[in-house]
């Protein structure tokens, strides 16, 4: 689908609804683009959004995939993003310090790894972080 300045395609994984978006995001197709990926949310445990053929996107765009964020956690899903080391849209979500709220992984293989290593409605790389934190603190399980 061509979202004006903006492409959107899905695509079904294991564990996973894969969208990727390519071209621009702004104020004139982040509505578009939020009613696409809301009719979406909840269709796998997991939403993927691979941002790795997105060459722009605006406080409109950031505004739509956090809500797309809040969706999937009302639902019980997950959010996974794709974004290119050190590129624009990873430059935008570490300047808006969306990064630290979002899960942003650096390849598509990536998501869909840790998407399969979701246990139990239990996100395996949070399991990994909570045990490392424990062991940090001289604590166990």
């Amino acid at each position: 689908m061509s979202i004006e300045l903006a492409t959107i395609g899905f695509e079904d994984a294991e564990r996973a609804t894969v969208v990727s978006i390519g071209g621009e995001v702004d104020m004139s197709n982040a509505d578009r683009l939020l009613d696409e990926l809301m009719a979406h949310v909840g269709s796998a445990p997991w939403l993927v959004i691979d941002l790795t053929g997105c060459s722009y996107l605006d406080s409109a765009g950031l505004r739509a995939i956090a809500r797309v964020d809040l969706r999937c956690r009302d639902v019980g899903a997950g959010l996974r993003l794709v974004v290119d080391l050190a590129g624009a849209i990873d430059r935008v979500l570490t300047m808006t310090r969306m990064s630290e709220v979002l899960t942003v992984d650096r390849s598509l293989a990536d998501a869909l790894e840790s998407a399969l290593g979701d246990v139990d409605g239990e996100r395996a790389d949070e399991e990994g972080a909570n045990a490392h934190r424990r062991d940090a603190r001289g604590g166990g399980p």
